[in-house]
Protein backbone atom coordinates (compact mmCIF):
# COMPACT_ATOMS: atom_id res chain seq x y z
CA UNK A 1 0.00 0.00 0.00
CA UNK A 2 1.45 3.44 -0.92
CA UNK A 3 1.78 6.11 1.70
CA UNK A 4 -0.63 9.05 1.89
CA UNK A 5 0.72 12.23 0.25
CA UNK A 6 1.26 14.00 3.60
CA UNK A 7 2.23 12.52 6.98
CA UNK A 8 -0.64 11.76 9.31
CA UNK A 9 -0.65 13.04 12.90
CA UNK A 10 0.92 10.71 15.43
CA UNK A 11 -1.62 8.91 17.60
CA UNK A 12 -1.22 7.98 21.27
CA UNK A 13 -0.62 4.35 22.25
CA UNK A 14 -3.38 1.82 22.87
CA UNK A 15 -5.61 2.90 20.00
CA UNK A 16 -8.22 0.24 19.32
CA UNK A 17 -10.22 -0.43 16.17
CA UNK A 18 -13.75 0.84 16.65
CA UNK A 19 -16.16 -0.93 14.36
CA UNK A 20 -19.00 1.48 15.05
CA UNK A 21 -16.95 4.49 13.85
CA UNK A 22 -15.57 2.56 10.87
CA UNK A 23 -19.13 1.62 9.89
CA UNK A 24 -20.16 5.27 10.06
CA UNK A 25 -17.39 6.24 7.63
CA UNK A 26 -18.34 3.40 5.30
CA UNK A 27 -22.08 4.00 5.48
CA UNK A 28 -21.68 7.62 4.36
CA UNK A 29 -18.81 7.08 1.91
CA UNK A 30 -20.80 8.42 -1.06
CA UNK A 31 -21.53 11.80 0.53
CA UNK A 32 -19.42 14.86 -0.33
CA UNK A 33 -18.90 15.59 3.40
CA UNK A 34 -18.48 13.56 6.54
CA UNK A 35 -18.28 15.94 9.46
CA UNK A 36 -16.83 15.08 12.89
CA UNK A 37 -17.70 17.68 15.50
CA UNK A 38 -17.29 17.74 19.26
CA UNK A 39 -15.47 19.22 22.23
CA UNK A 40 -11.78 18.86 22.94
CA UNK A 41 -10.86 15.21 23.42
CA UNK A 42 -13.88 13.59 21.80
CA UNK A 43 -11.59 11.64 19.47
CA UNK A 44 -12.21 13.46 16.21
CA UNK A 45 -8.61 13.44 14.94
CA UNK A 46 -8.03 9.87 16.12
CA UNK A 47 -11.12 8.63 14.26
CA UNK A 48 -10.16 10.61 11.17
CA UNK A 49 -6.55 9.34 11.12
CA UNK A 50 -7.55 5.71 11.73
CA UNK A 51 -9.85 5.95 8.73
CA UNK A 52 -7.14 7.50 6.53
CA UNK A 53 -4.62 4.83 7.53
CA UNK A 54 -6.73 2.31 5.67
CA UNK A 55 -6.93 4.40 2.49
CA UNK A 56 -3.27 4.85 1.63
CA UNK A 57 -2.97 7.11 -1.45
CA UNK A 58 -6.78 7.26 -1.63
CA UNK A 59 -6.83 9.79 1.19
CA UNK A 60 -4.90 12.76 2.48
CA UNK A 61 -4.73 15.04 5.50
CA UNK A 62 -4.34 18.76 6.11
CA UNK A 63 -4.73 20.67 9.40
CA UNK A 64 -5.90 24.27 9.24
CA UNK A 65 -3.73 27.05 10.72
CA UNK A 66 -4.74 30.03 12.83
CA UNK A 67 -5.45 33.19 10.83
CA UNK A 68 -4.06 31.71 7.62
CA UNK A 69 -5.04 33.76 4.52
CA UNK A 70 -7.26 32.01 2.00
CA UNK A 71 -4.62 31.96 -0.73
CA UNK A 72 -2.08 30.42 1.67
CA UNK A 73 -4.62 27.69 2.51
CA UNK A 74 -5.08 26.97 -1.20
CA UNK A 75 -1.32 26.70 -1.61
CA UNK A 76 -0.87 24.25 1.27
CA UNK A 77 -3.84 22.20 0.07
CA UNK A 78 -2.34 22.01 -3.42
CA UNK A 79 1.11 21.01 -2.14
CA UNK A 80 -0.34 18.43 0.24
CA UNK A 81 -2.00 16.64 -2.67
CA UNK A 82 0.73 17.01 -5.26
CA UNK A 83 -0.88 19.75 -7.34
CA UNK A 84 2.02 21.54 -9.02
CA UNK A 85 0.56 25.06 -8.96
CA UNK A 86 -1.39 27.23 -6.54
CA UNK A 87 -4.98 27.67 -7.78
CA UNK A 88 -5.69 31.37 -8.13
CA UNK A 89 -9.47 31.10 -7.80
CA UNK A 90 -12.21 28.88 -6.45
CA UNK A 91 -12.98 27.59 -9.96
CA UNK A 92 -9.35 26.62 -10.61
CA UNK A 93 -9.19 24.88 -7.21
CA UNK A 94 -12.27 22.80 -8.06
CA UNK A 95 -10.71 21.89 -11.43
CA UNK A 96 -7.41 20.93 -9.76
CA UNK A 97 -9.15 18.75 -7.19
CA UNK A 98 -11.05 16.95 -9.96
CA UNK A 99 -7.71 15.62 -11.26
CA UNK A 100 -7.16 13.82 -7.93
CA UNK A 101 -10.29 11.64 -8.06
CA UNK A 102 -10.94 9.29 -6.47
CA UNK A 103 -9.69 10.89 -3.25
CA UNK A 104 -10.89 11.54 0.29
CA UNK A 105 -9.61 14.90 1.58
CA UNK A 106 -9.43 15.28 5.35
CA UNK A 107 -9.38 18.82 6.78
CA UNK A 108 -8.75 19.00 10.52
CA UNK A 109 -9.10 21.82 13.09
CA UNK A 110 -11.55 23.87 11.04
CA UNK A 111 -12.11 26.14 14.05
CA UNK A 112 -8.75 27.77 13.29
CA UNK A 113 -9.76 28.92 9.80
CA UNK A 114 -10.71 32.49 8.94
CA UNK A 115 -14.28 33.11 7.70
CA UNK A 116 -13.22 33.37 4.04
CA UNK A 117 -11.58 29.93 4.20
CA UNK A 118 -14.60 28.37 5.89
CA UNK A 119 -16.85 29.87 3.24
CA UNK A 120 -14.65 28.33 0.54
CA UNK A 121 -14.70 24.91 2.22
CA UNK A 122 -18.51 25.08 2.42
CA UNK A 123 -18.62 25.88 -1.28
CA UNK A 124 -16.12 23.11 -2.08
CA UNK A 125 -18.38 20.56 -0.43
CA UNK A 126 -21.36 21.73 -2.47
CA UNK A 127 -19.32 21.76 -5.70
CA UNK A 128 -17.18 18.70 -5.01
CA UNK A 129 -16.13 17.02 -8.29
CA UNK A 130 -17.17 13.41 -8.82
CA UNK A 131 -14.93 11.09 -6.84
CA UNK A 132 -13.84 13.78 -4.36
CA UNK A 133 -15.19 13.76 -0.82
CA UNK A 134 -14.26 15.74 2.27
CA UNK A 135 -13.84 14.59 5.85
CA UNK A 136 -13.76 17.58 8.18
CA UNK A 137 -13.26 17.85 11.92
CA UNK A 138 -14.05 20.80 14.19
CA UNK A 139 -14.96 21.58 17.76
CA UNK A 140 -17.58 24.12 16.75
CA UNK A 141 -20.69 22.89 14.98
CA UNK A 142 -20.88 26.34 13.38
CA UNK A 143 -17.56 25.97 11.53
CA UNK A 144 -19.47 24.53 8.57
CA UNK A 145 -23.10 25.01 7.62
CA UNK A 146 -23.93 21.48 8.76
CA UNK A 147 -27.74 21.84 9.03
CA UNK A 148 -28.02 23.05 5.41
CA UNK A 149 -25.61 20.42 4.10
CA UNK A 150 -27.32 17.59 5.97
CA UNK A 151 -30.77 18.78 4.89
CA UNK A 152 -29.51 18.88 1.29
CA UNK A 153 -28.32 15.29 1.50
CA UNK A 154 -24.69 16.35 1.07
CA UNK A 155 -23.35 15.59 4.55
CA UNK A 156 -23.47 13.32 7.57
CA UNK A 157 -22.47 14.46 11.07
CA UNK A 158 -21.08 12.45 13.98
CA UNK A 159 -20.75 14.33 17.25
CA UNK A 160 -19.53 13.77 20.81
CA UNK A 161 -22.02 11.04 21.82
CA UNK A 162 -21.42 9.24 18.51
CA UNK A 163 -17.64 9.37 19.02
CA UNK A 164 -17.83 8.36 22.69
CA UNK A 165 -16.26 5.15 23.92
CA UNK A 166 -18.38 2.18 24.85
CA UNK A 167 -17.48 -0.43 27.47
CA UNK A 168 -15.96 -2.70 24.81
CA UNK A 169 -13.60 0.07 23.65
CA UNK A 170 -12.43 0.64 27.23
CA UNK A 171 -11.95 -3.08 27.86
CA UNK A 172 -9.85 -3.48 24.71
CA UNK A 173 -7.72 -0.45 25.58
CA UNK A 174 -7.15 -1.82 29.08
CA UNK A 175 -6.03 -5.12 27.56
CA UNK A 176 -3.54 -3.36 25.26
CA UNK A 177 -2.22 -1.29 28.18
CA UNK A 178 -1.97 -4.41 30.37
CA UNK A 179 -4.28 -2.84 32.95
CA UNK A 180 -6.25 -5.53 34.83
CA UNK A 181 -9.96 -4.94 34.22
CA UNK A 182 -13.19 -6.85 34.61
CA UNK A 183 -16.25 -6.12 32.44
CA UNK A 184 -17.76 -4.37 35.48
CA UNK A 185 -14.65 -2.18 35.79
CA UNK A 186 -14.95 -1.14 32.12
CA UNK A 187 -18.64 -0.31 32.54
CA UNK A 188 -17.87 1.69 35.69
CA UNK A 189 -15.25 3.80 33.92
CA UNK A 190 -17.69 4.29 31.03
CA UNK A 191 -20.35 5.54 33.46
CA UNK A 192 -17.91 7.79 35.35
CA UNK A 193 -16.61 9.44 32.17
CA UNK A 194 -19.76 9.26 30.00
CA UNK A 195 -17.46 7.75 27.38
CA UNK A 196 -15.58 11.05 26.89
CA UNK A 197 -12.42 9.68 25.22
CA UNK A 198 -10.15 12.38 26.68
CA UNK A 199 -11.02 11.43 30.25
CA UNK A 200 -11.44 7.66 29.83
CA UNK A 201 -8.07 7.26 28.11
CA UNK A 202 -6.39 9.65 30.56
CA UNK A 203 -7.67 7.62 33.52
CA UNK A 204 -6.56 4.42 31.81
CA UNK A 205 -3.05 5.79 31.16
CA UNK A 206 -2.88 6.88 34.80
CA UNK A 207 -3.80 3.36 35.91
CA UNK A 208 -1.14 1.87 33.63
CA UNK A 209 1.55 4.29 34.83
CA UNK A 210 0.81 3.56 38.48
CA UNK A 211 0.30 -0.18 37.88
CA UNK A 212 -3.25 -0.12 39.18
CA UNK A 213 -6.23 -2.11 38.02
CA UNK A 214 -9.13 -0.37 36.29
CA UNK A 215 -11.22 -0.65 39.47
CA UNK A 216 -11.57 2.84 40.96
CA UNK A 217 -9.22 4.18 38.24
CA UNK A 218 -11.45 7.20 37.74
CA UNK A 219 -11.33 8.30 41.37
CA UNK A 220 -7.54 7.83 41.47
CA UNK A 221 -7.18 9.84 38.27
CA UNK A 222 -9.37 12.67 39.55
CA UNK A 223 -7.43 12.87 42.80
CA UNK A 224 -4.10 13.21 41.00
CA UNK A 225 -5.06 15.11 37.83
CA UNK A 226 -8.01 17.41 38.60
CA UNK A 227 -5.79 20.48 38.62
CA UNK A 228 -4.42 19.70 35.15
CA UNK A 229 -7.95 19.22 33.82
CA UNK A 230 -9.10 22.56 35.29
CA UNK A 231 -6.22 24.34 33.60
CA UNK A 232 -6.94 22.60 30.30
CA UNK A 233 -10.62 23.56 30.38
CA UNK A 234 -9.82 27.11 31.44
CA UNK A 235 -7.34 27.49 28.57
CA UNK A 236 -10.02 26.37 26.10
CA UNK A 237 -12.63 28.73 27.54
CA UNK A 238 -10.16 31.63 27.64
CA UNK A 239 -9.37 31.05 23.97
CA UNK A 240 -13.10 31.05 23.14
CA UNK A 241 -13.51 34.47 24.73
CA UNK A 242 -14.73 35.95 27.98
CA UNK A 243 -18.38 35.81 26.89
CA UNK A 244 -18.28 32.03 26.52
CA UNK A 245 -16.22 31.64 29.68
CA UNK A 246 -18.86 33.49 31.69
CA UNK A 247 -21.62 31.49 29.99
CA UNK A 248 -19.93 28.19 30.91
CA UNK A 249 -19.54 29.20 34.55
CA UNK A 250 -23.15 30.43 34.68
CA UNK A 251 -24.34 27.09 33.24
CA UNK A 252 -22.55 25.24 36.03
CA UNK A 253 -23.77 27.51 38.80
CA UNK A 254 -27.42 27.82 37.71
CA UNK A 255 -28.45 24.37 36.42
CA UNK A 256 -32.16 24.96 36.94
CA UNK A 257 -32.44 28.46 35.54
CA UNK A 258 -34.81 29.29 32.64
CA UNK A 259 -31.83 30.33 30.49
CA UNK A 260 -29.99 27.06 30.98
CA UNK A 261 -31.14 25.25 27.85
CA UNK A 262 -30.11 28.15 25.62
CA UNK A 263 -26.71 28.43 27.34
CA UNK A 264 -26.02 24.75 26.81
CA UNK A 265 -27.17 24.92 23.20
CA UNK A 266 -24.68 27.70 22.53
CA UNK A 267 -21.87 25.93 24.39
CA UNK A 268 -22.51 22.68 22.51
CA UNK A 269 -22.48 24.55 19.22
CA UNK A 270 -19.08 26.00 20.11
CA UNK A 271 -17.65 22.67 21.23
CA UNK A 272 -17.23 23.86 24.84
CA UNK A 273 -17.67 20.69 26.91
CA UNK A 274 -21.38 20.26 26.27
CA UNK A 275 -23.16 17.61 24.21
CA UNK A 276 -26.65 16.81 22.94
CA UNK A 277 -28.22 13.43 23.70
CA UNK A 278 -31.73 12.11 24.18
CA UNK A 279 -33.23 15.50 23.28
CA UNK A 280 -31.30 17.29 26.04
CA UNK A 281 -28.20 19.47 26.19
CA UNK A 282 -25.76 18.46 28.92
CA UNK A 283 -22.34 19.50 30.24
CA UNK A 284 -19.89 16.65 30.67
CA UNK A 285 -20.17 15.44 34.25
CA UNK A 286 -16.42 15.64 34.80
CA UNK A 287 -16.55 19.36 33.99
CA UNK A 288 -19.57 19.85 36.26
CA UNK A 289 -17.65 18.37 39.17
CA UNK A 290 -14.96 21.06 39.05
CA UNK A 291 -15.14 23.78 41.66
CA UNK A 292 -15.83 27.31 40.41
CA UNK A 293 -15.15 29.55 43.37
CA UNK A 294 -12.68 31.94 41.67
CA UNK A 295 -12.71 33.84 38.34
CA UNK A 296 -10.61 30.99 36.95
CA UNK A 297 -12.31 27.65 36.63
CA UNK A 298 -11.15 26.73 40.13
CA UNK A 299 -8.65 27.57 42.78
CA UNK A 300 -5.38 25.77 42.28
CA UNK A 301 -5.87 23.47 45.25
CA UNK A 302 -9.64 22.88 45.01
CA UNK A 303 -10.50 19.23 45.44
CA UNK A 304 -13.22 17.94 43.09
CA UNK A 305 -16.24 16.25 44.58
CA UNK A 306 -16.02 12.48 44.70
CA UNK A 307 -18.74 10.76 42.73
CA UNK A 308 -21.84 9.44 44.46
CA UNK A 309 -22.53 6.10 42.78
CA UNK A 310 -26.03 4.70 43.26
CA UNK A 311 -27.48 1.34 42.24
CA UNK A 312 -31.25 1.07 42.33
CA UNK A 313 -31.74 -1.92 40.06
CA UNK A 314 -31.63 -4.96 42.32
CA UNK A 315 -30.46 -4.26 45.85
CA UNK A 316 -30.08 -0.56 46.69
CA UNK A 317 -26.52 0.61 47.29
CA UNK A 318 -24.98 4.08 47.52
CA UNK A 319 -21.26 4.76 47.82
CA UNK A 320 -18.93 7.75 47.58
CA UNK A 321 -15.35 7.21 46.50
CA UNK A 322 -15.77 3.46 46.94
CA UNK A 323 -17.09 3.79 50.53
CA UNK A 324 -20.63 2.62 51.18
CA UNK A 325 -23.11 5.07 52.74
CA UNK A 326 -24.35 3.59 56.04
CA UNK A 327 -27.83 4.84 56.83
CA UNK A 328 -28.81 5.46 60.44
CA UNK A 329 -32.41 4.37 59.92
CA UNK A 330 -34.44 2.82 57.12
CA UNK A 331 -36.55 5.97 56.74
CA UNK A 332 -33.54 8.12 55.72
CA UNK A 333 -32.61 5.63 52.99
CA UNK A 334 -36.21 5.68 51.73
CA UNK A 335 -36.25 9.47 51.45
CA UNK A 336 -32.93 9.41 49.63
CA UNK A 337 -34.25 6.83 47.14
CA UNK A 338 -37.40 8.88 46.64
CA UNK A 339 -35.35 11.97 45.77
CA UNK A 340 -33.16 9.98 43.38
CA UNK A 341 -36.25 8.95 41.42
CA UNK A 342 -37.47 12.54 41.04
CA UNK A 343 -36.59 14.09 37.65
CA UNK A 344 -34.71 16.97 39.29
CA UNK A 345 -33.62 15.11 42.43
CA UNK A 346 -35.76 17.58 44.40
CA UNK A 347 -38.98 17.41 46.42
CA UNK A 348 -40.76 19.98 48.55
CA UNK A 349 -41.08 19.42 52.28
CA UNK A 350 -44.86 19.27 51.89
CA UNK A 351 -44.53 16.45 49.32
CA UNK A 352 -42.20 14.42 51.55
CA UNK A 353 -44.52 14.87 54.55
CA UNK A 354 -47.49 13.65 52.51
CA UNK A 355 -45.61 10.59 51.22
CA UNK A 356 -43.79 9.43 54.35
CA UNK A 357 -45.92 10.76 57.23
CA UNK A 358 -49.49 10.74 55.90
CA UNK A 359 -52.06 11.47 58.56
CA UNK A 360 -49.44 12.42 61.14
CA UNK A 361 -49.96 15.60 63.18
CA UNK A 362 -48.24 18.48 61.39
CA UNK A 363 -45.70 19.51 64.05
CA UNK A 364 -44.68 15.91 64.74
CA UNK A 365 -44.33 15.11 61.04
CA UNK A 366 -42.25 18.26 60.47
CA UNK A 367 -39.92 17.36 63.34
CA UNK A 368 -39.59 13.81 61.99
CA UNK A 369 -38.58 15.15 58.57
CA UNK A 370 -36.06 17.50 60.21
CA UNK A 371 -34.53 14.58 62.12
CA UNK A 372 -34.43 12.39 59.00
CA UNK A 373 -32.74 15.16 57.03
CA UNK A 374 -30.15 15.62 59.77
CA UNK A 375 -29.47 11.87 59.76
CA UNK A 376 -28.96 11.90 55.96
CA UNK A 377 -26.35 14.62 56.41
CA UNK A 378 -24.64 12.60 59.15
CA UNK A 379 -24.50 9.50 56.94
CA UNK A 380 -22.89 11.46 54.10
CA UNK A 381 -20.58 13.42 56.41
CA UNK A 382 -19.16 10.15 57.75
CA UNK A 383 -17.55 9.76 54.31
CA UNK A 384 -16.97 13.27 52.94
CA UNK A 385 -17.01 15.48 56.05
CA UNK A 386 -19.67 18.04 56.95
CA UNK A 387 -17.94 20.74 54.89
CA UNK A 388 -18.64 18.75 51.70
CA UNK A 389 -22.15 17.43 52.36
CA UNK A 390 -23.73 20.28 50.38
CA UNK A 391 -22.07 18.91 47.28
CA UNK A 392 -24.44 15.93 47.50
CA UNK A 393 -27.47 16.94 49.54
CA UNK A 394 -29.31 20.16 50.37
CA UNK A 395 -32.08 20.78 52.88
CA UNK A 396 -32.27 24.55 52.49
CA UNK A 397 -35.77 25.23 51.18
CA UNK A 398 -36.77 22.22 49.10
CA UNK A 399 -34.85 19.00 49.81
CA UNK A 400 -32.65 17.67 47.03
CA UNK A 401 -29.85 15.35 45.97
CA UNK A 402 -27.21 17.12 43.83
CA UNK A 403 -27.47 15.07 40.65
CA UNK A 404 -24.43 16.73 39.06
CA UNK A 405 -22.19 14.78 41.48
CA UNK A 406 -24.09 11.51 41.19
CA UNK A 407 -24.05 8.54 38.85
CA UNK A 408 -27.37 6.67 39.11
CA UNK A 409 -28.04 3.46 37.21
CA UNK A 410 -31.75 4.14 36.59
CA UNK A 411 -30.97 7.51 34.99
CA UNK A 412 -28.24 6.07 32.81
CA UNK A 413 -30.62 3.26 31.82
CA UNK A 414 -33.41 5.59 30.70
CA UNK A 415 -30.91 7.85 28.91
CA UNK A 416 -29.56 4.89 26.90
CA UNK A 417 -33.10 3.74 26.05
CA UNK A 418 -34.04 7.25 24.89
CA UNK A 419 -30.85 7.57 22.84
CA UNK A 420 -31.40 4.11 21.35
CA UNK A 421 -34.95 5.04 20.36
CA UNK A 422 -33.71 8.28 18.77
CA UNK A 423 -31.06 6.44 16.75
CA UNK A 424 -33.64 3.79 15.79
CA UNK A 425 -36.00 6.51 14.58
CA UNK A 426 -33.20 7.87 12.36
CA UNK A 427 -32.43 4.42 10.96
CA UNK A 428 -28.99 4.16 12.59
CA UNK A 429 -29.18 0.54 13.67
CA UNK A 430 -25.58 0.17 14.87
CA UNK A 431 -25.81 3.17 17.16
CA UNK A 432 -29.25 2.13 18.42
CA UNK A 433 -28.05 -1.40 19.21
CA UNK A 434 -25.06 -0.02 21.15
CA UNK A 435 -27.38 2.04 23.36
CA UNK A 436 -29.79 -0.85 23.90
CA UNK A 437 -26.88 -3.12 24.86
CA UNK A 438 -25.69 -0.51 27.36
CA UNK A 439 -29.20 -0.27 28.84
CA UNK A 440 -29.37 -4.06 29.09
CA UNK A 441 -26.10 -4.19 31.06
CA UNK A 442 -27.42 -1.66 33.59
CA UNK A 443 -30.66 -3.50 34.39
CA UNK A 444 -29.36 -5.96 37.00
CA UNK A 445 -32.75 -6.64 38.56
CA UNK A 446 -36.08 -4.97 39.23
CA UNK A 447 -36.09 -1.52 40.81
CA UNK A 448 -35.31 -1.84 44.54
CA UNK A 449 -35.74 -5.60 44.38
CA UNK A 450 -36.24 -7.31 47.72
CA UNK A 451 -37.83 -4.29 49.38
CA UNK A 452 -41.46 -4.03 50.40
CA UNK A 453 -43.32 -2.65 47.35
CA UNK A 454 -44.51 0.79 48.41
CA UNK A 455 -46.84 3.02 46.45
CA UNK A 456 -44.19 5.69 45.80
CA UNK A 457 -41.95 3.41 43.74
CA UNK A 458 -43.96 0.31 42.71
CA UNK A 459 -45.36 1.94 39.52
CA UNK A 460 -41.86 3.02 38.54
CA UNK A 461 -40.59 -0.53 39.02
CA UNK A 462 -43.18 -1.75 36.51
CA UNK A 463 -42.30 1.08 34.12
CA UNK A 464 -38.60 0.17 34.20
CA UNK A 465 -39.43 -3.51 33.69
CA UNK A 466 -41.56 -2.65 30.66
CA UNK A 467 -38.71 -0.58 29.23
CA UNK A 468 -36.30 -3.46 29.80
CA UNK A 469 -38.63 -5.90 28.01
CA UNK A 470 -38.80 -3.48 25.08
CA UNK A 471 -34.98 -3.26 25.06
CA UNK A 472 -34.69 -7.04 24.85
CA UNK A 473 -37.22 -7.15 22.02
CA UNK A 474 -35.36 -4.47 20.05
CA UNK A 475 -32.01 -6.21 20.52
CA UNK A 476 -33.66 -9.42 19.28
CA UNK A 477 -34.88 -7.60 16.16
CA UNK A 478 -31.44 -6.22 15.33
CA UNK A 479 -29.74 -9.56 15.92
CA UNK A 480 -32.28 -11.29 13.70
CA UNK A 481 -31.70 -8.70 10.96
CA UNK A 482 -27.96 -9.38 11.25
CA UNK A 483 -28.49 -13.11 10.69
CA UNK A 484 -27.73 -14.04 14.31
CA UNK A 485 -30.97 -15.92 14.75
CA UNK A 486 -29.88 -18.11 17.67
CA UNK A 487 -29.02 -15.07 19.81
CA UNK A 488 -32.15 -13.30 18.62
CA UNK A 489 -34.32 -16.20 19.79
CA UNK A 490 -32.65 -16.14 23.20
CA UNK A 491 -33.41 -12.43 23.64
CA UNK A 492 -36.96 -12.82 22.38
CA UNK A 493 -37.57 -15.69 24.81
CA UNK A 494 -36.21 -13.67 27.74
CA UNK A 495 -38.53 -10.81 26.83
CA UNK A 496 -41.49 -13.19 26.50
CA UNK A 497 -40.85 -14.81 29.92
CA UNK A 498 -40.51 -11.45 31.66
CA UNK A 499 -43.71 -10.16 30.05
CA UNK A 500 -45.56 -13.31 31.06
CA UNK A 501 -44.28 -13.12 34.64
CA UNK A 502 -45.25 -9.47 34.83
CA UNK A 503 -48.75 -10.17 33.55
CA UNK A 504 -49.18 -13.10 35.96
CA UNK A 505 -48.15 -11.10 38.99
CA UNK A 506 -50.12 -7.97 38.09
CA UNK A 507 -52.84 -7.14 40.55
CA UNK A 508 -54.75 -3.94 41.15
CA UNK A 509 -52.45 -1.11 40.11
CA UNK A 510 -51.00 0.66 43.17
CA UNK A 511 -51.74 4.37 43.39
CA UNK A 512 -48.67 6.62 43.12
Amino acid sequence: MTKPPTPLPRLPPWIVDRERIANWFERHAELPLRYLVGSLGTGKTTALVRHLEGLGAGGGYLALKHDEPLQAFRGRLARAFGIEYVPASFESLVAALATLAPRQIALDDLDRAIPETLEEINDLVAAAPAGISFICAARSRAALDAPRLVASGLAAVIDGPGLAFDAGDIARMAELAKVPASPADARALLDDTEGWPLIASWALRDAAKNRRSLAHAYESWRRDNARDLRELLDDELRAAGEEFRRMFRAALRSPGSPEQSERLRVLEGRGLFAYYAGGTYCIYRVARQLDLETPALATAEAEPAKLLVVRMFGRFEAEIGGRRVEWIRRREAQIFKYLLLKPSGTASREELLAVFWPGTESLLATQSLRTASSNIRKALAAIVGYANVDRYYSSRGDISVKLENASIDVRRFTAHVADGDAERECGRSGEALAHYRAAESLYSGELLAGEYPETWYAPRAEMFKSLYIAVLERIAEYLDDAGRSHEALDYAERARRLAADSAASAGPAPQP
